[in-house]
């Protein structure tokens, strides 16, 4: 099916785009990746700015899942040294080249820093949620 690194004819309805995945194996592609983001030399190869960090995982008291304002949780993440992690994130918002645009995937941008929460609900998701990051 494919010839000097296309594929042939890719918009057939026959294709399997969607393609089921064990549940063992998806929990192991889940902690793999969890795993990998507590290795420094992994996280700076995907380009991430954790130099000011003092250590992966930060681990911080759970004082901080109080916190209820954004500008509380800046000035958390200048304390421990992730903000120009976030900052990367935030400047790098482009518009999508190609026909994504029309298709209501406009813009894109990098990651920022993980933030692992533990209480379901905790007023910190507020805090954090208009700063760009990844998935937590």
């Amino acid at each position: 099916m494919c010839r000097g690194g296309r594929m042939f004819a890719p918009t057939k309805i026959w294709r399997r785009w969607h393609r089921r995945v064990n549940v063992n194996q998806r929990r192991f592609a889940v902690v793999s990746a969890l795993a990998a983001s507590s290795v420094p030399s992994l996280v700076l190869a995907r380009g991430h700015k954790i130099e000011s960090v003092p250590e992966l995982p930060l681990v911080v008291s759970d004082s901080i899942e109080s916190v209820e304002k954004t500008s509380a949780a800046i000035k958390i993440l200048n304390q421990i040294g992730a903000l120009p992690d976030a900052n990367k994130a935030k400047d790098s918002t482009a518009i999508r080249p190609g026909k994504g645009k029309m298709r209501n995937r406009r813009y894109i941008s990098r990651k920022g820093p993980l933030i692992v929460y533990g209480t379901e609900g905790a007023k910190i998701v507020k805090a954090f949620r208009n700063i760009p990051r990844r998935r937590r």
